[in-house]
């Protein structure tokens, strides 16, 4: 009875772990394909102020972070309350700006990215080597 009541104290007084001050809350993005909701294998994440692309995971089409690192080297933080904005792209799809409020906890973001629509129905005159009119043949080589 003595151990129950020891252990149900020492489980009680247990704290929960503190985020720091200026440390960011997670964040994650799931990249799914607005068609067939499977996730999209090679969609990549981005901050409009940060020079790398994050790709997402190939098999659960998920990106998390806490941060992201600047071209300056400055991190920048995604804390409660600040909003987030984040530029989400794949090949074959349509781009996506994507601005969110960051919450303490429970950051999930679902973005479903739009095929595009490549059509082929393009005509491309052909000129060779940007010239208006054939070489007449007659005329020589270029070392003539």
């Amino acid at each position: 009875m003595k151990s129950l009541l020891l252990m149900a104290a020492l489980l009680g007084t247990a704290d929960a772990k503190k985020r720091k001050k200026g440390e960011g809350v997670v964040v994650n993005v799931k990249v799914l394909d607005k068609e067939n909701s499977k996730p999209v294998a090679t969609a990549q994440v981005r901050h409009p102020k940060e020079d790398l692309h994050h790709r997402v995971n190939e098999v659960t089409g998920v990106w998390y972070a806490s941060e992201v690192l600047l071209p300056d080297g400055t991190q920048l933080h995604f804390t409660p309350g600040s909003a987030l904005e984040l530029e989400i792209s794949a090949p074959g799809y349509v781009t996506q700006h994507v601005r969110y409020d960051v919450k303490r906890w429970k950051n999930k973001i679902e973005i479903e990215l739009q095929k595009m629509d490549i059509t082929t129905d393009i005509e491309i005159p052909l000129t060779p080597f940007d010239r208006e009119e054939q070489r007449d043949p007659a005329s020589g080589g270029g070392g003539n």
